[in-house]
């Protein structure tokens, strides 16, 4: 797997040449940290009118494949991958939500629906590696929205990073925090955080970059995708309609995966892909942006919403595996 040795400049740049022209679009109005006083879940509240620009699941004309031939000027590298596969393009965002914000698009038209590959893990996290900088406390998280309840826009297949806010300290950091990377078993199951409303699952990863390879990578996904299936089972009889949804969010600290049964609250007109589920809250309207920064607890109803409950503590099934 050859990742450049200059793949930040490389980001850098392009994001620059291509805000200096117009070839993307950000606007970021205001944030606002705070947290939940219940579950002491931290969120990072942003206002980004510009993404009403953005179109939603279904708002692409029939057909069209904006990642299959993308602009040249958002295009950082064509073709990334190893040495004699070249499977992947790198391009910027064209709604970012943060600058230098870029997708990990699979050059051969996949779908967004598919299961990731031992590959397209292991090309995430070496990305994740060639970007983190601990000197400069630069730390980054790679996502995958799969599914039409996930908050994914797109139906070809990407992966996207972004830099993590500097000094946020997402709950599954907490969750995280001074335990060993192990694999869920029939008597240990993945994290869960039982104050937080939503289910989810989270593997502490090896502190060794050198532990980190194909096989570990997708055996960590595996199993945590087993646990979040499971609920589409479980829900068919209530839900009927439910299409199997999920987000995935990877750092080099943890890897979590959470399932999702809608991609959009009614009730407070507010959308959700995987950025949420770790306390980054997008806002496209100032009236949404003033309810949830004065009632920050509203979030954690919002997310279950969207969600499912919380299975922390209970026994799993024979589902599960």
């Amino acid at each position: 797997m050859s990742i450049p040795a200059d793949i930040a400049s490389l980001i850098s740049d392009k994001y620059k040449s291509a805000f200096d022209n117009g070839n993307l679009k950000f606007i970021h109005t205001e944030t606002k940290k705070t947290k939940d006083p219940k579950t002491s879940m931290p969120y990072l509240i942003s206002h980004m009118p510009s993404l009403i620009e953005k179109p939603e699941r279904g708002q692409t004309p029939e057909g069209e494949d904006p990642l299959g031939k993308p602009e040249e000027e958002l295009t950082v590298i064509p073709e990334l991958g190893g040495a004699n596969d070249k499977s992947y393009k790198l391009l910027l965002n064209k709604f970012p939500v943060i600058p230098e914000h870029t997708l990990l698009v699979t050059n051969e038209y996949q779908h967004q629906t598919d299961a990731l590959t031992p590959t397209d893990l292991l090309t995430a996290y070496k990305l994740l590696c060639a970007l983190d900088d601990e000197e400069s406390d630069k730390r980054h998280m790679v996502f995958y929205n799969s599914g039409p309840a996930s908050g994914s826009s797109l139906d070809h297949k990407h992966l996207q990073i972004l830099q993590m806010p500097e000094k946020f300290v997402t709950f599954q950091d907490r969750l995280c925090n001074g335990k060993e990377h192990f694999l869920p078993t029939f008597n240990t199951e993945p994290l869960q955080d039982a104050k937080v409303s939503f289910a989810h699952f989270v593997l502490p990863m090896p502190e060794s970059e050198e532990a980190v390879d194909e096989e570990l990578l997708a055996m960590c996904y595996i199993s945590i995708l087993q646990r979040a299936l499971t609920f589409f089972q479980d829900w068919l009889n209530e839900n009927p309609e439910l299409k199997k949804s999920y987000n995935l969010m990877l750092t080099k600290e943890w890897i979590c995966v959470v399932p999702r049964s809608k991609a959009f609250s009614d009730e407070m007109k507010i959308g959700f892909n995987s950025t949420g589920y770790c306390g980054m809250i997008l806002t496209k309207n100032d009236e949404v942006f003033s309810k949830i920064t004065e009632k920050p607890e509203l979030i954690n109803d919002i997310l279950l919403e969207c969600g499912f409950p919380n299975t922390s503590g209970q026994k799993p099934n024979e589902y599960n595996y």
